[in-house]
């Protein structure tokens, strides 16, 4: 699958760093560029090409050895780097297991994991380099973390797939990066527009590639989630548990041990009612169950025991919510 043409990266590859036939210039230059590390060279003639374009938080970058080379860069440090071939296959060793990528499928290569890559002589791959503190950024806004730890190490999930749905529209964004790089003649784009889409880009890897920022905050929803149903519980069964009882908003929220406020959020959130309307929907259930029973209860009898006061409400919101009146109820025989 060739998810960029090169008409798409020609503003990239109009950017042209060096361009080398010797190994130990190559492994320099590549060091200088991106990060110290190790080599091995291998089989092929070395015909390296490094092009590159800088914005605010994110480097695009070409890259070509022309030969089989192995590179150990411990770990990257204060970057992620994508890793996307353009052409050819590449190997990436990191946290124990070993990745085979090719056109259609990449690799999100972490800062804080040391790392081996193998490239094969027919590899030219196309790589974003993330400012790890920027990703961070904004993957605190998005999770709505408070604090720097909240987020912690950026891990993806390898593979980066570039040939789903999710993978195909990755690939338009960053096609949609070069294409707004500056060239002759053109005015450049406003650095603070850049910014945004630059933002974008990581927030759309965060948000729809698996990682574990993502993971972390959505254990902590489920676990949240189940919090406030449980306090939604004890509310319940204690409004249900005393429905003949004078119940304030404040007694029931006490029994949940929550405030006021999100007392009502758990209710609106949960069951799209107030408190008082659940409990008021809890004590007419009640009075209904009761009424077709025919027990030798009155109506005023079984509206006091569920709660109601004023009778005249009782039974306008009886009807309201049983479409007939208490005192229909209770004399129409029972079917059951």
């Amino acid at each position: 699958m060739d998810a960029w043409s090169s008409q798409q990266l020609s503003p990239l590859y109009g950017r042209e760093v060096f361009r080398s036939r010797q190994a130990d210039e190559t492994h320099a230059l590549v060091a200088h560029e991106l990060k110290p590390h190790r080599s091995v060279w291998g089989r092929g003639s070395v015909d390296a090409v490094f092009c590159r374009a800088e914005l605010s938080a994110l480097s695009l970058c070409i890259l070509r050895y022309g030969c089989d080379v192995d590179i150990e860069p411990d770990a990257l440090g204060n970057f992620v780097l994508v890793q996307m071939p353009l052409r050819g296959h590449a190997e990436i060793r990191t946290g124990g297991r070993t990745l085979q990528i090719h056109p259609g499928q990449g690799a999100v290569v972490s800062a804080h994991k040391p790392v081996r890559l193998r490239w094969h002589a027919d590899c030219e791959q196309l790589m974003l380099k993330i400012e790890l503190s920027r990703l961070q950024d904004v993957a605190r806004r998005v999770f709505a973390a408070r604090r720097p730890e909240e987020v912690g190490e950026i891990d993806f999930e390898m593979p980066l797939r570039l040939d789903d749905a999710a993978g195909t529209q990755w690939c338009r964004m960053v096609a949609g990066l070069a294409s707004l790089l500056p060239t002759a003649g053109h005015e450049p784009y406003d650095p603070r527009w850049l910014a945004h889409y630059e933002d974008n880009l990581m927030l759309y890897l965060l948000c729809h590639r698996p990682n574990s920022v993502r993971r972390r905050h959505d254990a902590a929803r489920i676990g949240s989630e189940a919090a406030s149903l449980q306090q939604l519980r004890r509310a319940e069964e204690f409004m249900r548990s005393r429905l003949d009882a004078a119940l304030s908003l404040e007694d029931v929220a006490e029994a949940a041990g929550v405030n006021r406020r999100t007392l009502g959020l758990l209710f609106r959130r949960h069951r799209d009612l107030s408190p008082m309307e659940v409990l008021r929907n809890m004590r007419l259930d009640a009075a209904h169950a009761q009424l077709q029973r025919h027990d030798g209860a009155s109506v005023t009898e079984v509206a006091f025991a569920c709660g109601f006061s004023h009778l005249s409400r009782f039974a306008a919101c009886y009807r309201e919510r049983f479409g007939q009146l208490p005192r229909q109820t209770s004399r129409t025989p029972s079917t059951h």
